[in-house]
């Protein structure tokens, strides 16, 4: 394998796959996959809060236990070696030659966002745009991706307070599921109970059941429509912790490295805005109520106060 190839090789094996930069406190999962101990946090529910989604591995996902979490100490020692060594995820050792003309790369063209060579600037392409040193631009472009950070972190907490205020409606959806269901088999016992040897009586457990039955269908599809906005709201998370993570690994490099195609991942940033997922309505349509057993208990208790003996008409 060529030596730059077998290096930028290395360098991907020590590369977060959440963040695609250095892994910070590198920890291994249940699958054997490592990830930086902070990306997971931000990928993976809050510890203590409800476990209605489970935990996957980001990259194969595979089932896994937060609990099992365990610090690659010997990873992060490679990390580090490799850290000294002046390289970045992404670099590789490309030379500081253009391949073009073979000069050296110190001038930034601020439409393209590269770095080329005194030569380059004179070709058509650059002619006309603006082409500087690329010490006179370094810190214009720091103070670039500060803002651009500050921008991705706002609506970073944007998005988390979006799936926090998701879960609690969640978790306060599935309360009202539970209790709909007691009320729902209080309510036919409680009529069973009075009924228990007259016609209707059998009448109202296939009420119940049926009532049940539908429940159990609206559950079921609106955890799926949940589920959906679950997704793409971690999906979304995802995307938002890898690009802020390369903008905070881009401001720490060198200037060249730092610079060299800095205007995509700077439009990228700025066009990046959280798309909130469809609403779903948390209102329960079934009802716990038989059609008629007002009036079937009504006319049972009139009946029995007049000493009738007369069946229950049978209504429902």
């Amino acid at each position: 394998m060529d030596p730059a190839a077998l290096v930028e090789a290395v360098v991907e094996e020590v590369a977060c796959p959440i963040c695609m930069t250095f892994l910070r406190e590198p920890v291994s999962i249940d699958c054997g996959h490592s990830f930086c101990q902070g990306c997971l946090s931000g990928l993976w529910e809050v510890p203590g809060e409800s476990q209605n989604w489970g935990y996957t591995c980001p990259l194969c996902r595979a089932p896994v236990q937060p609990r099992n979490l365990r610090p690659n100490w010997q990873l992060a020692n490679v990390v580090e070696k490799v850290r000294l060594l002046g390289l970045h995820p992404g670099m590789g050792l490309k030379s500081d030659v253009c391949e073009l003309h073979g000069e050296q790369l110190k001038v930034f063209c601020k439409e393209d966002g590269l770095i080329t060579c005194e030569a380059c600037r004179q070709c058509p392409e650059h002619k006309a745009h603006s082409v500087v040193p690329m010490e006179d631009v370094a810190w214009e472009y720091k103070w670039k991706l500060h803002e651009a950070l500050e921008h991705l972190r706002k609506e970073q907490e944007e998005a988390w307070k979006l799936e926090v205020g998701e879960r609690k409606r969640t978790a306060n959806w599935k309360i009202q599921v539970e209790t709909r269901k007691q009320s729902i088999m209080w309510e036919f016992e409680k009529y069973r109970r009075l009924l228990k040897k007259k016609p209707p009586g059998r009448r109202l457990e296939v009420e119940a059941a049926a009532a049940l039955a539908n429940l159990e269908q609206e559950e079921r599809e609106t955890r799926q429509k949940l589920e959906l906005n679950h997704d793409a709201l971690n999906q979304q998370n995802r995307v938002l912790w890898r690009l802020i993570a390369e903008l905070e690994e881009r401001s720490q490099r060198p200037v060249r490295w730092m610079l060299q195609g800095i205007q995509e991942v700077l439009n990228r940033s700025k066009s990046w805005t959280l798309q909130r997922p469809e609403p779903v309505s948390l209102e329960l349509r079934t009802d716990c109520r038989v059609l008629g057993l007002r009036e079937i208990l009504k006319t049972y208790a009139e009946l029995s106060l007049l000493g009738n003996q007369a069946k229950l008409p049978t209504m429902l």
